[in-house]
């Protein structure tokens, strides 16, 4: 054990001997255990190094050794530390190490119009590969077709360690997803380690969004396997970020089951509870969505009904955390 703690034959002797016998000095030490003094100082060295002696509050000059739980505990947080600065490093160098191979080749260089073409369905699957490794901020998607069951997988293992690294992930898909298992799965594995995910009835195109830098959309919609384009110029850019914003903002929220999937509010429930959260009542309300003030309060009590809520600051809260406003 003391081994892999980092203590030589030599340390661990001495220090076994200054708890069985704390009153003998470097001399006799050296002396019990018939080694130089010197070698019992380099030893004291390490092991003051390593927090298992300090220096004597009754005799400054001398050495007293650490209470052994406490000293190992010491020394355990010291290698743990050590072992997380290392990984730190592990990981910094391999990031690195990535953006370097990504910008010395690869499957095409970027182009000076920021349009690169990918052609085919395993150049584009490389590519959402290596973008969603180098992703340091947010993934953006527009799901607009199922997967096939080893796309779903890939996908499930890069997303969820760029969840871990920070990433944040959103995800828009169709409605016709919640009606397939295999899809489901991923979602719901994605949502379980921190990803966003929403439906809508229907979706532009498929589209990809890596750090607000990178977009991958289809050369023709009509037919994936001809391959993709990545465009990177801010003015291509700009307008399809703005696309998923809208797009996103009137999506459903996932939720966990079949029969919390029928709890989601529609289009004029979640106005009327975007307005209330601004500060409207039930009668202002009523006017800006063209409503009686008596509809209003029935839809707020449905919705209070189902978000087990008995005022509207408690709905707004509940509404609030599951993405419904």
């Amino acid at each position: 054990m003391s081994a892999t703690l980092g203590l030589e034959a030599l340390d661990r002797t001495v220090y076994q001997t200054m708890l069985d016998r704390p009153a003998l000095g470097v001399t006799e030490i050296a002396a019990e255990l018939a080694v130089a003094p010197d070698a019992i100082r380099a030893c004291l060295d390490r092991l003051f190094a390593l927090q298992l002696v300090q220096m004597s509050f009754e005799a400054p000059s001398r050495f007293t050794v650490v209470d052994p739980v406490l000293g190992v505990k010491r020394l355990l947080d010291q290698q743990h530390d050590e072992l997380l600065r290392r990984q730190h490093q592990v990981a910094s160098s391999h990031q690195a190490l990535v953006r370097i191979l990504a910008g010395s080749g690869g499957p095409a260089q970027q182009r000076a119009d920021g349009v690169e073409h990918l052609a085919g369905t395993d150049a584009v699957r490389r590519r959402l590969e290596r973008l969603t490794l180098e992703a340091q901020h947010e993934i953006l998607t527009f799901m607009a077709d199922t997967q096939p069951a080893a796309a779903l997988e890939a996908a499930r293992q890069g997303d969820t360690l760029a969840l871990q690294r920070g990433v944040a992930i959103r995800t828009v898909a169709l409605d016709g997803i919640r009606d397939d298992p295999a899809t489901l799965g991923y979602t719901r594995a994605l949502v379980a380690h921190g990803g966003q995910f929403r439906t809508v009835a229907a979706l532009p195109t498929p589209l990809v969004v890596v750090d607000r830098s990178h977009v991958l959309v289809p050369m023709d919609p009509a037919d994936s396997g001809k391959g993709a384009l990545q465009l990177s110029a801010p003015g291509m850019v700009a307008p399809l970020l703005a696309l998923f914003e809208r797009v996103w903002g009137g999506a459903a929220p996932l939720c966990g089951d079949a029969a919390e999937d029928r709890h989601v509010p529609n289009e004029q429930e979640r106005a009327l509870l975007t307005l209330l959260a601004q500060g409207h009542t039930d009668e202002s309300a009523a006017v800006q969505l063209h409503i009686s003030a008596r509809t209003a309060r029935r839809i707020m009590a449905s919705l209070n009904e189902r978000l087990g809520a008995r005022s509207r600051f408690e709905a707004g809260l509940r509404a609030a955390r599951l993405g419904w406003v």
